[in-house]
């Protein structure tokens, strides 16, 4: 799925025609929904059936929550991306009680219906197409046959070790680890150190999706990585798994999943989108329930009507997922019983909202300020139920691209909000800015609620593509030609991952690098390679056509390797 950072997909295609109205299946009541999708994540099975053969699968059969999380645009939610087609397979991600997961690649996605959970309800159920899990995000792309599931190396892989199984989906099923002679947590963290072999992301194995072993040791591994590096930000236990599911068709057209579909989620803490494989354009933040109210009308106008869940890892496991009914875009009905019960309504705290541009002495520059005068029942409750009058400013103003575009650190506007009231309780208009960081309430207090974003060094002066021949590969190349600043040229080998970051930001998203970059991690590598060895040089050159190696290998190719 992911990336280098990593990959989704932000791109448009048009939409099929919504074909009927009507009902495709009956709506189930939401609060039924919800209190089965918790009681799924906090229940710790490991030995899923199948109801009429008894045969074994994974956990996701019966257990934890089955989610993928992807951006809002032109195209529905349950369709393929370009990326996703020349796989072959989406990516997913399970969470569960026992896993420490709590951020998301996306602030909005949906959650499919286990397989149990369907054959109790009478419903659809999906017995084929999952094939493999990674203990973290596994880079997932052409790179890996098999749907995803093989090694990195653009090669069919092997399945001498693969046994037998006799579920459903035992066709599909499949993992490199067996191959690779991991069935233990404890082999796999000796084989995958993200030392030497390179990034745990690209190098680790696959689990089998139908082996209970495999998942348990999956779940250990993941729980393993309390922490990591700059070279592995994505391998550790916060960070999601990725659970890799066939594609059901050779285009885009992902419709077999909509009966499937059992909510729509999206996580209150952040508006975060991370960079993924096959994006098209840099990740913008966005309002994770303006997102899901739009995914929940596009399946409703395909038949389907399923409720809007609020996801919150900062809730006690019982309480991961909740039902809001002002969340809601369609009428869903409920026939009581259910727990909590849904909340009515905001009541009207916000008099008025308007976005003025103006400069900002901190930042040196115009910023977007939000001018927020609350009415008298907003004052009154400003601490009292400070989170309703939030949520009331959130929907009112969230979708706005000032919000949306300028929100680079999650949680920034209400942080402020909750400092305005704490500090300044008098104060009959707020001035929002989402533009400032997220930091400590001490911080922000001592900021005078205006807390300024500390601008990080420039390490990068130019970065310029330069087509030019290349005697190791005798044609032409690209090469990007990078000059550094002092700053940069002095950094120390191990912030080596700034430069990257610096550099990436600037010139990632250009087709010469997305297009050439056939090995991952190549540029990264290279860079590395010219800071501890070249550092002197101007400028640096790296050429995206050359193969990711170890760090000797590539400094004793000169920090320039040929594909062999």
């Amino acid at each position: 799925m992911h990336a280098t950072v990593r990959w989704s997909f932000i791109l448009a295609w048009t939409l099929p025609v919504a074909f009927s109205a009507l009902a495709a299946q009956p709506p189930l009541d939401p609060l039924e929904t919800l209190n089965r999708i918790n009681r799924n994540y906090n229940t710790l099975k490991d030995a899923c059936q199948e109801p009429d053969s008894g045969a074994a699968r994974g956990h996701y059969y019966c257990s934890g929550v089955t989610l993928r999380m992807v951006n809002d645009g032109p195209f529905n939610p349950w369709d393929y991306s370009p990326y996703a087609i020349k796989i072959g397979a989406t990516s997913y991600s399970w969470i569960r009680k026992d896993l420490s997961t709590r951020i998301l690649i996306h602030p909005a996605g949906f959650i499919l219906r286990t397989p149990t959970d369907a054959t109790a309800l009478s419903l659809p159920v999906k017995e084929q197409g999952w094939t493999c899990i990674y203990a973290f995000d596994g880079g997932t792309g052409p790179e890996r046959k098999w749907y995803g599931c093989g090694f990195f190396d653009s090669r069919e892989p092997p399945r001498a070790a693969q046994g037998t199984q006799n579920n459903k989906n035992a066709a599909l099923a499949y993992g490199t680890c067996a191959e690779a002679g991991v069935s233990t947590a404890e082999q796999w963290t000796q084989k995958y150190t993200g030392l030497m072999k390179g990034p745990i992301q690209y190098s680790q194995c696959s689990w089998n999706a139908e082996k209970p072993s495999d998942w348990n040791a999956m779940i250990r591994v993941h729980e393993s990585r309390v922490k990591t590096t700059n070279k592995d930000p994505f391998a550790y236990s916060a960070q999601v798994n990725e659970f890799m599911l066939k594609n059901a068709s050779a285009s885009n057209d992902g419709s077999e999943n909509m009966k499937y579909i059992d909510a729509f989620i999206y996580n209150v803490n952040s508006t975060q989108n991370f960079a993924t494989r096959g994006d098209q354009a840099p990740p913008k933040p966005e309002n994770g329930l303006n997102s899901a109210r739009n995914f929940q009308k596009k399946l409703k106008d395909q038949g389907y009507s399923v409720p809007i869940l609020r996801l919150d890892f900062t809730k006690p496991p019982e309480q991961r997922f909740s039902y809001v009914a002002a969340d809601q875009a369609i009428e869903l009905a409920s026939t009581g019983g259910g727990q909590p019960a849904p909340t009515p309504p905001a009541a009207r705290y916000i008099a008025s909202a308007t976005w003025v541009e103006r400069y900002d002495p901190g930042s040196k520059k115009n910023e977007w300020t939000l001018n927020v005068t609350p009415t008298a029942q907003g004052k009154a409750s400003q601490a009292s139920d400070q989170e309703a009058v939030y949520q009331e400013l959130l929907a009112l103003r969230g979708a706005d691209s000032q919000w949306r575009e300028h929100e680079k650190s999650p949680g920034s506007m209400r942080q402020q909000l909750s400092c305005l009231v704490q500090n300044y309780p008098g104060k009959s208009e707020w001035n929002l800015e989402p533009f400032r960081p997220t930091v400590t309430p001490q911080e922000a207090a001592k900021a005078g609620c205006n807390p300024v974003p500390v601008q990080a060094p420039q390490y990068i002066a130019s970065a310029d593509w330069v087509k030019r021949y290349d005697p190791g590969t005798r044609q032409d190349e690209w090469t990007l030609s990078v000059v550094p600043t002092a700053a940069g040229r002095a950094l120390p080998n191990e912030q080596a991952g700034a430069l990257y970051e610096q550099l990436f930001a600037l010139k990632g998203a250009d087709t010469n690098w997305r297009d050439n970059e056939k090995s991952a991690g190549s540029m990264r590598q290279q860079l590395n390679c010219v800071l501890v060895n070249y550092r002197g040089k101007t400028p640096w050159n790296l050429e995206p056509f050359r193969p990711a190696l170890s760090d000797g290998e590539t400094r004793a190719a000169g920090c320039n390797p040929v594909p062999r």
